[in-house]
């Protein structure tokens, strides 16, 4: 007879053994091999099968379950799950846009865009990237490899209006423009939009010109104009502000760009511009600053800490507007004649006699009428759009361009000025969460692009995140399901 009750025993089968551990019944795998010493066979217990109750009969252990799915499985697959995530959460808008003015051709547009934003990828291997991705569980089924992209990219690039309307969606009232301009190199001989010119890096190339406009309220780029290689920069502002449809818009230049036909043209096409003077400009006097009598001064204002004065020196056509900066003026003075002592075959003292007192000193020709502390805030938000470009250029790999045709070529520039939206939305998103000192945009890409889902069977788990990362992610708000 049993010493066991019957409701635990009539789960005992052939290879197993049941047992009783503090009062709680258990079953086990149970085998026997044969022992040569002691000439017989010796039990040897396996694994725990689970556990026996009165009420609820054998229930099956966890470890079990799960070996018995696992020998159950039939496919496995892993995929970038962390930025789809974000661009389904985070850019609801980009998406709701492309459907409207790119109905046809959004979902591409978007898996393009995802190529560019994590791996700046060339064309070839967009296809690879997007499979690898949760974005084609999302949007599944898109050819974009080969020569139906390259026909997909020239019908996006032949809507130029279209993508004017889907970047006017982003104009601010009020907003304060910047323009600038660079050149991409190409050495397509099927496009006339290559042409040979003197690059911004001081050499001759076959380069495509590009125009941009930044957005300073929405610290946005919110328009772009491809151009000849040997179109300039003021004909171009002429014709991306009649296309953009911006009204009243202020140009503001580079330190290289005044010349006397220059500001000319400019004043010709009705153009409101701010244009730095190199210091040594026959337009700029010093006379005020010689005399250090501040009350010979208009005025100073205070820009992020620091105290900048000012005077107005009036031309014919326009204003000279010379602003000094004295704690820019100590650096700048250490600086020289620190260099008189570590390089004296080009540094002395008198020529430091000769400078010394334009040293932190800026000067500006402008004919936009507005205050002198405006002019010298718009001129130093001209480096946003200068940074906007670096990003572009050496961030996202876009300094050249393979395109062969004109209007994938224009569709190529659509997809990089998205990817520099979604960039642009991080760096505001750390910002506002205080994190911009510790973490870059380029961190949080890495963050998310490591965050993975898996599909075992027919069913798409989330994998392991680190703590670190979930820490990170969550401060952002951005939280993975």
């Amino acid at each position: 007879m049993s010493k066991h009750p019957e409701w635990a025993t009539k789960h005992k089968r052939k290879g197993t053994e049941l047992r009783l551990l503090k009062g709680k019944y258990y079953l086990y795998e149970v085998t026997s091999k044969w022992n040569p010493e002691k000439k017989r066979s010796q039990k040897i217990t396996g694994k725990l099968l689970g556990r026996i109750t009165r009420e609820d009969g054998f229930i099956e252990s966890e470890k079990r379950k799960l070996q018995k799915e696992r020998n159950k499985i039939e496919h496995v697959s892993v995929k970038e799950y962390g930025i789809t995530h974000l661009i389904n959460e985070s850019f609801p808008k980009y998406m709701d846009l492309l459907k409207k003015h790119f109905p046809e051709h959004w979902t591409v547009i978007l898996a393009l865009t995802y190529g560019r934003f994590v791996h700046q990828s060339p064309m070839k291997n967009m296809e690879a990237h997007y499979l690898n991705s949760y974005l084609s569980e999302s949007y599944p089924g898109l050819k974009i490899s080969g020569r139906n992209l390259t026909e997909q990219l020239r019908k996006i690039g032949a809507q130029r209006e279209k993508i004017v309307n889907f970047f006017k969606e982003f104009s601010s009232a009020n907003d304060n423009i910047l323009f600038d301009g660079t050149d991409m190199l190409s050495n397509s001989k099927k496009m006339d939009l290559p042409k040979k010119s003197k690059t911004k890096k001081g050499v001759f190339d076959q380069v495509v010109n590009f125009m941009f406009i930044f957005s300073t309220n929405l610290q946005l780029p919110t328009y772009y104009k491809a151009l000849s290689g040997n179109i300039k920069d003021i004909k171009a502002f002429k014709l991306c502000l009649k296309e953009s449809g911006i009204k009243d818009a202020t140009i503001i230049a580079d330190k290289g760009f005044y010349s006397t036909d220059n500001v000319a043209e400019m004043n010709k096409e009705q153009l409101k511009y701010i244009i730095p003077l190199r210091r040594n400009s026959s337009l700029i006097s010093y006379q005020k600053i010689e005399k250090g009598d501040k009350s010979k001064f208009d005025g100073y204002f205070i820009y992020e800490k620091r105290v900048i004065w000012y005077y107005q020196l009036e031309t014919e056509s326009e204003n000279v507007y010379v602003f000094l900066d004295e704690e820019l003026k100590n650096n700048e003075i250490k600086d020289y004649l620190n260099r008189i002592d570590s390089l004296p075959e080009k540094y002395n003292i008198e020529t430091f006699h000769q400078k010394q007192y334009i040293f932190g000193t800026v000067a500006m020709l402008s004919n936009t009428g507005k205050e002198p502390e405006d002019i010298y805030k718009e001129y130093k938000s001209r480096g946003q759009i200068e940074g906007m470009i670096n990003v572009l250029k050496n961030t996202f790999d876009a300094d050249k361009s393979y395109m062969q045709d004109e209007k994938a070529l224009e569709a190529w520039m659509l997809i990089n000025f998205i990817t520099l939206h979604w960039y642009y939305k991080i760096i505001h998103k750390l910002k506002e969460c205080k994190l911009n000192t510790k973490f870059s945009p380029k961190d949080i890409i890495l963050f998310l692009s490591n965050i993975k889902k898996v599909r075992i069977n027919k069913t798409w788990y989330n994998a392991e995140i680190t703590k670190k990362n979930e820490k990170v992610l969550t401060a952002l708000g951005l939280h993975i399901t």
